[in-house]
């Protein structure tokens, strides 16, 4: 009889924790999505805007979408760029735009956008940004920050360019002139 008891036991603790695995799949999967909804969402709002700049310049309001939609982290980054490149009378070291890869633009959009990896505060993406009939695959690093997913750095895939390391390289560079 108490053999009987054990395996009862058993059998309903590894059901119970199976149940809760099962769960925390399913709570990640709805994270997961929620971050791909995020960088859909990114992307659109961003893309709208690049489409709307075309079609009236002169009469739009330049939108930052970095504050909008990028970490503390890497806005300090890019203001210090800024910093440094206002102090050397250089326009830009970035001279191409990490928002689309490029420095023209024309037919914007991602697909096969996916979570790589992901903890409570981080998630690791990758998608395909699509410009001008080009295809880029770029990853995402984001950072969950203000109660929203915010990107914290650029990587374009195809081209081994590390957006942030790139900046902070620059950074280094200039500060031991």
């Amino acid at each position: 009889m108490m053999i009987k008891k054990l395996i009862f036991v058993v059998a309903m603790t590894t059901m119970l924790c199976a149940c809760s695995k099962a769960n925390r799949v399913e709570e990640n999967s709805l994270d997961t999505a929620s971050v791909v909804s995020r960088v859909n969402d990114i992307y659109n709002d961003v893309f709208k805007r690049y489409i709307e700049f075309n079609q009236k310049p002169s009469d739009m309001p330049l939108v930052n979408n970095d504050s909008l939609y990028c970490s503390a982290d890497w806005n300090r980054q890019i203001a210090r760029v800024d910093s440094v490149n206002q102090q050397n009378g250089v326009i830009d070291i970035l001279d191409v735009d990490y928002w689309i890869m490029g420095q023209d633009w024309d037919k914007l959009s991602v697909s096969d956008v996916h979570v790589v990896s992901m903890t409570d505060s981080t998630a690791t993406v990758e998608l395909n940004l699509h410009n001008l009939g080009n295809v880029t695959p770029v990853r995402l690093d984001m950072i969950f920050e203000n109660d929203a997913w915010r990107i914290d750095n650029f990587i374009d895939v195809k081209n081994n360019y590390d957006w942030k390391a790139r900046m902070q390289e620059y950074l280094t560079q200039e500060k031991g002139k």
